[in-house]
């Protein structure tokens, strides 16, 4: 039995190799997981973000064209939605959050990150919410995101902000903080800011980046 302290050690340092080791034998990049944890997940109040839904409508406009990548069970596109915004895309592995949303009016397509699978230059808003901190191609994912993006356009990105390692979140494969998540954008990106946010309904802070 390894003690807890040096799992954590390894979580922290080398979150990649954990990840690796605490899922041999479990695809957790299948559509069978996330369609397994979305159908019971689907109306939990922890797939919700009041703060983030808030925070997007403020910086958008309802004629924006919008991307949300990896979007779970859509909170924030049916939040969105709601609120009159009517040019609305996600991308999901989960084919029960593809056909759930679709019936809801969303345009969807099954998509295999770091690879988003629309033309360039479509976008006026993308939203990245919570799913950097899964992705083993980093790169390649943030090189797709500006891809899609318009000239002009924006990004929204948030990730745990130096919490919620694979020790926490088996389908974690990092660990952000300020100064990492800065430099890893920075490779992509001129302009954009972080800041450390709560959402209301969650105790965990949030790093915020938003690119433009």
């Amino acid at each position: 039995m390894i003690p807890w302290r040096i799992k954590n050690f390894i979580s922290d340092h080398f979150p990649l190799f954990y990840h690796k080791i605490i899922n041999i034998g479990v695809d957790v990049n299948s559509d069978e997981y996330w369609d397994e944890i979305y159908a019971r997940e689907w109306d939990s109040a922890k797939r919700i973000w009041p703060t983030k839904n808030k925070l997007v409508k403020e910086k958008t406009r309802k004629t924006d064209r919008v991307l949300d990548i990896a979007c779970g069970t859509g909170s924030i596109l049916r939040y969105l939605k709601e609120n009159g915004y009517e040019n609305l895309q996600g991308t999901e592995i989960s084919d029960l959050c593809v056909e759930r949303l679709e019936k809801l009016g969303i345009s969807m397509i099954k998509s295999f990150l770091p690879e988003i699978r629309y033309q360039d230059n479509c976008f006026d808003v993308v939203i990245a919410s919570q799913i950097l901190e899964h992705i083993i191609k980093r790169g390649e994912f943030l090189s797709e995101i500006k891809r899609v993006m318009k000239s002009g356009g924006q990004c929204f990105l948030f990730v745990p902000d130096n919490c919620l390692g694979p020790i926490d979140e088996p389908s974690h494969v990092v660990k952000f903080n300020r100064n990492t998540l800065a430099k890893l954008i920075g490779k992509y990106f001129n302009e954009f800011t972080i800041t450390s946010i709560k959402d209301e309904n969650f105790e965990m802070p949030i790093l915020f980046a938003h690119i433009r």
